[in-house]
């Protein structure tokens, strides 16, 4: 099963026209990154966040689907995937400019998942003139304290990551009713190949060097593009009333709840993500 969705993810991911996987040097480092383009030179530009859990590969499902349409760059933030770990101090925000820069994209539409979300809100705020529509999905904003019990969800699905076991990481995240909705196990498979071919996604996190950062919530009303806040249904309530109040501070956004999903809804329904994100995107045109 395991197998054949490594296969099917492979397949799908070269078949993307025109794709290109390339490094760029930033500050430090290097980030992995790739694009893709349909054959009109004009066609909107558009950037996929992953989020803090897998790297870019998570989105192997939607790429083919965006790719028709739009010049996507999708990227793996440092310590995921096929991108180095940091060694000193660095700023998301400044790696995310430079993959632009490499990409040839002057402006964009941001796509952004959990901590992807997060940073997309970052860096509207500080280039608003580079961003032409904001999506984000159970978005880590900057500046929203988690709860106490939030933490204890975190270990909890996280405490076997100790002794290496991945697929009992990936059982928790199942188990917890709110990672992923219930009754996804092709999602759950896709979650625990991602985890086991790249466990330094996860491990990297307690020691990754990122610049202190202040809170975007007292920006975030100063925000004028266009957003989409997507929320799973079965998402925990720290990120539901992230999302609420990321409704709330961004003058004109849209929140829609997403049935039948949890916090990884790029996994559990990859279709109709991107087709959401594709409709919204088209609407700048």
């Amino acid at each position: 099963m395991i197998g054949r969705l490594m296969a099917l993810a492979c397949l799908l991911t070269l078949a993307a026209g025109g794709a290109q996987a390339k490094m760029v040097d930033v500050d430090g480092g290097q980030i992995y990154y790739q694009t893709c383009a349909p054959k009109n030179a004009d066609a909107p530009a558009l950037v996929l966040i992953h989020d803090g859990v897998v790297n870019s590969a998570s989105f192997d499902d939607m790429w083919p689907i965006l790719c028709r349409d739009f010049r996507v760059v999708r990227y793996d933030r440092r310590g995921y995937g096929k991108s180095p770990a940091a060694k000193a101090t660095y700023s998301p925000q400044e790696d995310l400019a430079a993959v632009m820069k490499a990409a040839n994209f002057d402006h964009a539409s941001l796509a952004g998942f959990s901590f992807g979300g997060g940073l997309a809100v970052s860096y509207a705020i500080l280039h608003p003139e580079q961003v032409d529509r904001l999506i984000i999905s159970g978005a880590a904003v900057n500046g929203f304290q988690p709860s106490p019990a939030f933490g204890k969800h975190i270990t909890r699905i996280m405490l076997p990551m100790i002794v290496g076991n991945m697929d009992a990481v990936a059982a928790n995240a199942a188990k917890s009713g709110w990672v992923m909705a219930p009754d996804h196990p092709e999602a759950v498979a896709k979650a625990t190949v991602l985890m086991k071919t790249y466990p330094q996604d996860l491990r990297h996190q307690m020691r990754d060097p990122i610049k202190p950062w202040p809170s975007d919530l007292p920006r975030m009303p100063e925000l004028r593009v266009p957003t989409l806040i997507m929320t799973g249904d079965h998402d925990i309530a720290d990120n539901q009333a992230t999302s609420g109040a990321a409704q709330a501070l961004i003058p004109g956004s849209r929140r829609i709840v997403i049935d039948d999903a949890g916090h990884l809804m790029q996994l559990e329904h990859p279709k109709e993500i991107a087709e959401l994100i594709a409709d919204f995107v088209k609407k700048g045109k």
